[in-house]
């Protein structure tokens, strides 16, 4: 029931999106066209993930937490759809962050200065005003209050090392908990500058290993914040930086897929298999497998029969960083609504969604406008030349 749902209702928010032109000012047609398409996918799916705790909730009791288990079910899709959109997540930052390794001709202090100066104007701004409406939110329903410690752990949180609680208030209950993905996402960004020292003094002998290396201290980095930390965290995505490098290295020889009408329809009958079976324990790896197949197709520029090209979802790939730190408080709000007010059934759901999509989506877009896009300014063109198709790339021999 909840799977349709959230298919009937972000298709009529697409339907509702493009009949108020929501592409105008932020459709962007540069880069890989199917990444950005993935990415509006991807944002979704995380957010109905959130949604869908919340619709389910009205009814019974949560019970798809890591020690669900069945083969094949609709509870697999609420314990894997935000997994889904991580793990991809992590192999588009990766088949687009470790080709700055590549950057031969760059001194070691300028590179990290511009990897480290476009990462901050492009998380940072938008991770703060999502951590001031949140104080907000703390402050308007009276659970923050201002003392030292609050104050301490708001500043922790505002640098991308604190926990869910800015005091006694529960920072997740307004953001979804979203943040615990950008520890991860800056570790990788860390690594590439020593990286890259490193592969340049040995003149590229070992830099797959190097890489691959990394990976493996990025990931018991994310054991240890999940064993001792004070957050969520799940390291397992982190493998997903392996899947996108790999990813980034075969790009040459991946472009053969790019007009596969077979490897699109492999890619749906993967996700849909994804969602629906188990991601319990080990099983994971299989998920991986899968979502290894699509990001290589995906990365080859394959849209999946035109569906990755779509003028509104692109607009929303664009936004999606916006839609990721945002439908936490859209969600926040809806769920202010007195259940009483909220007749249990698959119409009532369906449009609740519907509602959530749209404001989530238009919400994401103002943000990305008034936020995002003034502190990124000239670097959307290092964005975009970041984007380079894969043949485009080949043939200017530019990393």
């Amino acid at each position: 029931m909840y799977v349709v749902i959230m298919m009937v209702s972000f298709c009529l928010a697409l339907l509702i999106l493009r009949a108020t032109s929501f592409h105008k000012g932020i459709y962007n047609p540069s880069g890989i066209k199917s990444i950005s398409g993935l990415r509006a996918l991807l944002a979704s799916i995380v957010a109905f993930s959130h949604l869908v705790h919340y619709l389910y909730s009205l009814d019974g009791n949560w019970i798809f937490d890591k020690d669900y288990f069945a083969w094949f079910s609709e509870g697999n899709f609420f314990v894997n759809a935000g997994k889904f959109g991580v793990l991809l997540f992590f192999m588009i930052s990766a088949f687009l962050f470790y080709r700055w390794v590549d950057n031969d001709g760059m001194p070691a202090s300028q590179l990290t200065w511009k990897l480290l100066k476009s990462r901050v104007r492009r998380i940072v701004p938008m991770f703060w005003f999502s951590g001031l409406v949140i104080l907000l939110v703390g402050l308007a329903q009276g659970g923050l209050q201002i003392d030292a410690n609050s104050i301490v752990d708001a500043v922790l949180w505002l640098l991308f090392v604190g926990s869910y609680h800015i005091g006694h208030f529960l920072t997740a209950d307004v953001n979804a908990g979203v943040e615990w993905t950008l520890r991860l996402e800056w570790l990788l960004y860390l690594s590439i500058p020593l990286i890259f020292i490193v592969n340049r003094a040995t003149q590229g002998k070992y830099k797959t290993l190097l890489i691959l290396g990394s990976v493996g201290v990025i990931f018991c980095i994310a054991v240890a914040l999940r064993l001792w930390g004070k957050t969520y965290t799940d390291p397992r995505p982190v493998l997903g930086f392996a899947m996108g490098y790999i990813a980034y290295t075969w790009r040459d020889r991946l472009v053969r897929y790019k007009n596969s009408r077979p490897a699109s329809v492999l890619c749906i009958l993967l996700a849909v298999f994804a969602l629906a079976f188990t991601s319990n324990a080990f099983w994971y790896l299989a998920f991986l497998c899968c979502l290894t197949v699509i990001f290589f197709v995906v990365s080859s520029g394959n849209n999946l029969m035109g569906m990755l090209e779509n003028k509104t979802l692109m607009s929303i790939g664009e936004v999606s960083y916006s839609l990721y730190l945002i439908h936490g408080v859209v969600l926040y709000f809806i769920k202010q609504i007195p259940h009483s007010m909220l007749p249990h059934n698959m119409v009532v759901y369906t449009l609740i969604s519907t509602l959530f999509f749209v404001a989530s989506f238009y919400v994401a877009k103002m943000t990305y406008l008034f936020v995002e896009k003034p502190f990124i300014g000239s670097s959307n063109k290092n964005k975009v030349a970041a984007q380079v198709s894969p043949v485009k790339q080949r043939r200017s021999g530019n990393p």
